[in-house]
């Protein structure tokens, strides 16, 4: 009992001693434990942290050459565009001279010039190569070009072309001289039954919620054939063809082309100015006169 502590609690129970020396060997035997494994802890956690910022510095590394990669290649581009504009540039200033109107020439001046340098026959030959008229006989709008509550999803969004209600079985006509570059004969997708035809001077034509197509990939068209009949496939409210009218990627109101004929033929100069009209004009121009030769 040298050196020891003991302690003796006496109740309605009994007498108990509790032998402090022992109690204190095995709290200190707990506490060095614990603090071992504190140790140990913090190692690991310090081991844990030093491998995640050496995988971030890893990203980081890669990101930033990635962004140098896709900055050199941005650059390669911005120089390649602005040769580009460069090179149109000096193409307009060409067409300007050809034409006979300054570079600060307004677009109506510009236009009266154009207009000026197609003779009839000219004006007849864009007329065959270029969208225009009635892709159907009798033409009503039921859905306009633009932004519009779609009829399907009742949701707001950008209507790429003209919605021409029509009985089924309705015969659909090409607009123009071209290829056919599309078609989807069977009943899938938004637009179902589809075909798409490519014409001349980077103009192109869609033809939607089709019942029948009449033509296959890589056909010669002439303006004014039957390709399909109307009908309701695809996402449709109802019978009707769907009409699009596109231009170098650009999606044009196909209205200003339905009306446009030889009678009016200036008229698309001033109701279409997303068409580079002067240099579309002085190509038809040099184009046929070759073809003439």
């Amino acid at each position: 009992m040298k050196n020891r502590l003991i302690i003796s609690i006496t109740d309605v129970k009994g007498t108990r001693s509790y032998n402090v020396h022992k109690f204190v060997k095995r709290l200190i035997f707990i506490l060095i434990v614990s603090a071992l494994l504190l140790l140990l802890g913090s190692f690991s956690f310090i081991t844990y942290l030093n491998n995640e910022i050496d995988i971030v510095k890893e990203e980081k590394e890669t990101q930033l050459q990635i962004l140098s990669e896709k900055e050199a290649k941005l650059l390669i581009k911005v120089k390649a565009k602005a040769e580009d504009i460069e090179e149109l540039t000096t193409k307009l200033d060409d067409i300007h001279a050809m034409i006979g109107v300054s570079k600060d020439a307004s677009v109506e001046e510009i236009n009266k010039k154009t207009l000026e340098t197609m003779n009839i026959n000219n004006k007849k030959y864009s007329l065959n190569v270029i969208p225009n008229g009635k892709p159907i006989e009798k033409i009503s709008v039921s859905s306009n070009f633009g932004y519009r509550i779609n009829p399907i999803t009742k949701k707001r969004q950008f209507h790429k072309g003209l919605d021409l209600p029509t009985p089924r079985r309705t015969p659909v006509y090409a607009t123009a001289n071209g290829v056919v570059e599309y078609v989807q004969s069977q009943d899938k997708g938004a637009y179902g039954r589809v075909i798409r035809l490519d014409h001349s001077y980077g103009f192109q034509t869609v033809f939607a919620h089709l019942r029948k197509t009449n033509v296959k990939v890589g056909d010669v068209i002439k303006k004014g054939q039957l390709i399909g009949l109307s009908g309701n496939s695809g996402r449709s409210s109802g019978p009707h063809l769907h009409y699009e009218v596109r231009y170098a990627n650009k999606v044009l109101n196909p209205k200003n082309f339905i009306k446009w004929d030889l009678d009016n033929y200036d008229k698309i100069f001033k109701s279409e100015r997303r068409v580079e009209w002067e240099s579309l004009i002085s190509q038809i121009n040099e184009h046929h006169h070759q073809e003439l030769q």
